[in-house]
C-alpha cells in the first residue's frame, strides 16, 4: 500500500487503536527531497500523506 514510492511501516498503538505509520522520502523539482507520512487504519487512510518525518519520534530508521 506505500503508492509505488519506497516507505517504511510502523504499526502503532494509540489510545488502544492500532494504526499503521508510513513514513516516505519523495523528490521534487530540482532534485529536493522531503519527508511525508500518512496514517491507516485497518487498510483505510485515516490521514493521507501530509508533509513531515514522524521517524523521530517513533524511533524508526528507513
Amino acid at each position: 500500500m506505500p503508492d509505488g514510492h519506497d516507505c517504511v511501516e510502523l504499526p502503532t498503538i494509540i489510545n488502544n487503536v492500532e494504526y499503521l505509520l508510513q513514513s516516505r522520502t519523495v523528490e521534487v523539482a530540482g532534485g529536493a527531497q522531503h519527508s511525508e507520512y500518512r496514517v491507516l487504519l485497518d487498510g483505510v487512510v485515516v490521514k493521507s500523506w501530509t508533509p513531515g518525518d514522524i521517524r523521530a519520534y517513533f524511533s524508526i530508521s528507513s
